[in-house]
């Protein structure tokens, strides 16, 4: 199974989308931020860090960091409070979330970490941490063949002692 942004995006929105009574239902869910053409209400998933820890059996923890970014309409009278409510909703759903890359039959659960938002000028911002075991695939073979040409050296100052 592949872990990349792109499909961590859309297993949040797929997964936002089914929930009943939140405000997310009919949100309009962007990979990035998009600067031309978005109408709020909409969402948006940035990365914001991404390290790899090498572990024992050449697996890796490869720790992400994601600020899932919540947009309205900048003049609602009550635009705090729906952030807020927004972002209350955001903490009982997002402990966990069904994730699928998209090729691969089934689906498993992530789990986020450090989870925490902030409201900044016009947008909540929801952030948290994916720590995942993953393995990078190898291309290289690493048992390769060897071309040995075996003969025995004779020094003649042994031959002539004999």
């Amino acid at each position: 199974m592949n872990l990349t942004v792109s499909t961590i995006a859309k297993s949040i929105a797929d997964y936002l989308a089914t929930l009943p009574d939140t405000p997310f239902a009919g949100v309009a869910m962007y990979e990035d931020p998009n600067q031309q053409g978005s109408q709020p209400p909409c969402m948006f998933l940035q990365t914001r860090y991404n390290r790899l820890k090498l572990e024992m059996g050449g697996y890796w923890l490869r720790i992400l960091g994601l600020d899932l970014t919540y947009l309205l309409d900048y003049n609602l009278p009550d635009l705090q409070q729906r952030y807020q409510a927004a972002a209350e909703a955001l903490d009982l759903v997002m402990e966990t979330f069904p994730y699928s890359d998209g090729s691969s039959d089934g689906q498993v659960l992530l789990r986020t970490h450090d989870r925490s938002w902030t409201v900044d000028l016009d947008a909540l911002h929801y952030k948290f941490e994916l720590r995942e075991r993953v393995n990078i695939p190898e291309a290289a073979v690493k048992m390769q063949t060897m071309d040995l040409n075996e003969e025995v050296k004779h020094d003649e100052q042994t031959q002539n002692t004999i």
